[in-house]
């Protein structure tokens, strides 16, 4: 008999994956060296404290590490919450509601599955849109049907939680947001942040900040819901329903390793190691060793936003007279507006070698079959100075 597999992996979709096929019958212009400039990968390097820091705990390689994280680790995350959002300083029980993850990824992936169960008929999963696949992939192996979350579109990209239906609102087990947001930049309102957290409480769900992109911005620091919920409840409940994520991929130029840490509902924390500590692979001592330490130090941090800046600025000179163009308020990426966004990738491509994520596949269609980002493309400022410069040079020639 043929191998059976679950038919919910049928459902996932890779927008690389689609980026490629889109691009398979051409060549990139053959006098121009390409650049990638589709994904959001770090390309500077990590401060040299994390080699040095994995290195002086090499020998810890032998250990099974801890689920929750070190307690060095988790002292270094403290210190950097009470730094960035002084509201919620020495609020958090360390050992109940703070814990280390092996990437935000995975625990954005978990989450579906400790907030999903068979309490509610027909659950869904609540995500804006552009979204993370992850939120996606979660919900949908957890069995929960992805709901996309309407948005004001150009150039404002909030998210509308006033039309979500209370009888929607019922079969809710998780609610996915991202702030700042990925990719237009745009930080969620600390009234928007309490208004998501009050329908969590009131239909018993789960609401998940993802917040990966906290220190990548241009000029105000964004504000958190760690920050917005200890300013408006000084109760031991200030976290209930509620889980936070941060990561050191983007904030540490440190995507390699896969290292994050989740805040929140102590029921909610528990739930995720419980499956953590049964079925995935914890973070090593030695690298949670060097997050540590990466945590503890915001110096590193200061000078990569000061290289985003220019970068940014960068961005102003090529597109600045663009009406599409508007310079985000924090992340690398631009979400730019165009006509048709699958078909300047392909001109791009073929003209410029230069490499782009159409905004549509970052976004699913309404039942009526439209598609709100097929008029963009996003566009990942994460090279050096000479490389985006000429990168942007190329897309501005075709605008």
């Amino acid at each position: 008999m043929t191998l059976l597999l679950n038919e919910r992996l049928d459902r996932f979709e890779s927008p690389f994956r689609r980026l490629d096929a889109l691009l398979a019958d051409l060549q990139p212009a053959p006098s121009l060296a390409p650049i990638p400039m589709h994904v959001g990968e770090p390309q500077d390097a990590p401060p040299p404290l994390l080699a040095q820091a994995v290195a002086a705990h090499a020998g810890e390689w032998n250990r099974y590490p801890p689920s929750l994280g070190t307690p060095a680790f988790l002292a270094a995350v403290a210190g950097w919450i009470d730094r960035r959002y002084p509201a919620a300083r020495g609020r958090l029980r360390t050992d109940r509601e703070l814990s280390s993850v092996a990437s935000t990824r995975e625990a954005l992936y978990l989450a579906a599955s400790i907030a999903i169960g068979s309490q509610r008929r027909d659950p869904v999963a609540l995500m804006p849109n552009p979204f993370y696949q992850t939120y996606r992939v979660g919900a949908i192996m957890a069995g929960a049907e992805p709901r996309y979350l309407a948005q004001g579109g150009w150039p404002h990209f909030q998210p509308d939680l006033d039309a979500l239906a209370p009888d929607l609102l019922a079969r809710t087990g998780i609610l996915y947001l991202c702030s700042p947001s990925n990719p237009e930049g745009v930080v969620l309102p600390p009234a928007r942040i309490l208004q998501a957290v009050a329908m969590a409480r009131e239909h018993g769900f789960l609401v998940v900040f993802d917040e990966c992109y906290a220190e990548l911005y241009d000029r105000d620091p964004p504000v958190g819901a760690l920050e917005v919920l200890a300013r408006a409840d000084a109760s031991a409940a200030w976290l209930d329903n509620v889980l936070v994520l941060h990561s050191l991929s983007k904030r540490s130029n440190a995507a390699g390793m896969r290292s994050g840490f989740v805040a929140g509902d102590a029921r909610a924390v528990a739930a995720l190691n419980r499956i953590r500590q049964n079925g995935t692979a914890c973070t090593p001592a030695p690298v949670l060793a060097g997050a540590a330490a990466l945590w503890a130090d915001d110096t590193h941090v200061a000078r990569m936003r000061e290289r985003l800046r220019a970068r940014f600025d960068l961005a102003d000179r090529h597109l600045g007279g663009y009406a599409g163009y508007q310079r985000p308020a924090c992340g690398f990426f631009l979400w730019l507006k165009v006509a048709d966004g699958a078909a300047l990738a392909r001109r791009l491509w073929a003209e410029r070698a230069l490499k782009l994520l159409p905004g549509e596949y970052l976004t699913q269609p309404a039942d009526d079959g439209s598609n709100a980002g097929r008029g963009f493309v996003r566009v990942a400022l994460v090279h050096d100075l000479p490389v985006v410069d000429e990168g942007l040079a190329r897309l501005a020639s075709l605008l």
